[in-house]
């Protein structure tokens, strides 16, 4: 009877002490890596017209065309707002972009608060090795040059929902 109880015993202390060690672990676990895989980033802001008139909606992405913004080789991007301009953001909110050159490409999707492969511009200018667009964000802040698109065949939502022409991207398996 003795040595059941010291075996039970024994057990529950090596299980305790199991979860204690683990407990202590837990938060350092959580913190391991913490944001330094981030480039540090600078304000930028820019607008854009459409034939004269504000993309409310439309989706800026950079693309860098040199070494990756940081490991995970993250992407600036904004919403377009009403009156034209955007604010970059990479990891928080307006937080701007890593130094850097890249190319800029513009989708505009037919519903924002709806994703969808689904673009207004027909993907004209989704492709980054083809864009028009090349910017350099500096340390400090940056206000881009303005992106004025004339003569742009812009679909309406219906017809942009339609489509199903899908943006460029990494070749499928053959």
């Amino acid at each position: 009877m003795n040595l059941r109880c010291f075996q039970k015993d024994r057990f529950s202390r090596s299980t305790l002490a199991s979860l204690l060690l683990a407990i202590a672990i837990c938060p350092l676990c959580i913190g391991c890596g913490g944001e330094d895989w981030q480039a540090e980033t600078y304000p930028a802001r820019g607008s854009i017209t459409i034939n004269g008139e504000p993309p409310a909606g439309a989706y800026i992405q950079l693309h860098p065309t040199g070494e990756a913004t940081d490991v995970r080789d993250s992407r600036s991007w904004a919403l377009v707002k009403e009156d034209g301009t955007f604010t970059l953001t990479t990891y928080e909110s307006g937080d701007g972009a890593p130094v850097g050159n890249y190319a800029v490409t513009i989708r505009w999707s037919p519903d924002v608060n709806s994703p969808s492969m689904a673009d207004r511009l027909n993907n004209a200018y989704s492709n980054p090795d083809q864009s028009e667009w090349k910017v350099d964000i500096v340390e400090g802040e940056n206000e881009l040059p303005p992106i004025v698109i004339e003569g742009a065949t812009v679909l309406d939502n219906d017809k942009a929902s339609k489509s199903k022409k899908l943006p460029p991207g990494p070749e499928m398996g053959n």
